[in-house]
């Protein structure tokens, strides 16, 4: 017996019309992979997705913990741009807020993604792909994190030379502008001298975030932490984030001030450079 069936036979199955069953592969909800032209349904993820509450949850029931960050994968390995955007919609519209879909949703699908690739499941351009569909999800988002007001400030956001993922730069600069903040986004694998010019030209900053994934870019990122102390006021705290930083202690030891995680990133500008430096898991 085949494990998979297809598109048409899982509807069959499931007892719904086949553009029903197509609407649960677009939303990420059903598992599927075309094969020659043709959308294949494992059985073991139709059983799965016959259980009780597994494809629609009572009313009682939250739509935030449904498993939004895997139909989202699914969707980017698919190269699916318009499934993957359903996906967000689908989780807000359950009543995540969009910082929540860019820690709860865009995160850990990248990173379950990046782990993919770096053990050789899935290739570079798949990698590639679901890095630039996201690009135009965050783009897509990003005014819902405009807040009306005055601003309180500026703040940068940067990565050191040697870090190429800017898309963990792109929410960071997000999630301060919901908290009233006005983001400089300087880009990733910024060279020491340009960061340091560019900060030269600045006054009153409250502030400078700094990303770095790559292990291999925190020499350099001691030296832009060095540049960001330079040129901030005594109260400006210099942050660090990213999966290469390995919390507070660390982010000590390489200089800085906070450390912080994308959902807190808000908090630890605003506690400043002088005070105790907070812990945030």
């Amino acid at each position: 017996m085949s494990d998979f069936v297809t598109l048409q036979e899982a509807a069959q199955r499931l007892g719904v019309h086949y553009m029903t069953a197509y609407r649960y592969v677009r939303l990420g909800q059903l598992p599927a992979q075309k094969v020659g032209g043709t959308w294949r349904v494992a059985i073991s993820d139709l059983d799965l997705f016959q259980q009780p509450n597994a494809s629609e949850p009572s009313p009682s029931l939250s739509r935030k913990s449904a498993p939004w960050h895997q139909r989202l994968e699914n969707r980017l390995l698919e190269g699916d741009l318009s499934g993957a955007w359903r996906v967000v919609e689908a989780s807000l519209t359950a009543g995540m807020a969009p910082l929540d879909v860019y820690c709860d949703v865009f995160v850990p699908a990248l990173d379950s993604i990046g782990h993919r690739w770096e053990s050789g499941e899935i290739g570079v351009a798949d990698e590639h792909l679901a890095s630039a569909m996201v690009a135009r999800m965050i783009g897509r988002l990003g005014p819902r994190f405009t807040r009306r007001g005055r601003r309180r400030g500026a703040v940068v956001v940067a990565g050191p030379p040697g870090e190429r993922h800017d898309l963990g730069l792109a929410m960071v600069a997000d999630a301060l502008r919901q908290g009233g903040y006005s983001a400089i986004e300087m880009g990733s694998d910024l060279p020491v001298e340009s960061f340091a010019q560019g900060l030269g030209g600045l006054r009153g900053l409250k502030g400078v975030c700094i990303g770095v994934l790559n292990p291999e870019a925190l020499g350099e990122c001691r030296h832009m932490v060095v540049e960001a102390r330079r040129h901030l006021d005594r109260s400006a705290p210099v942050v660090l984030g990213g999966s290469a930083v390995r919390g507070p202690d660390h982010a000590h030891q390489l200089g800085a001030d906070q450390w912080a995680d994308l959902r807190h990133v808000v908090e630890a500008v605003d506690t400043g450079r002088e005070a105790q430096p907070a812990v945030w898991v």
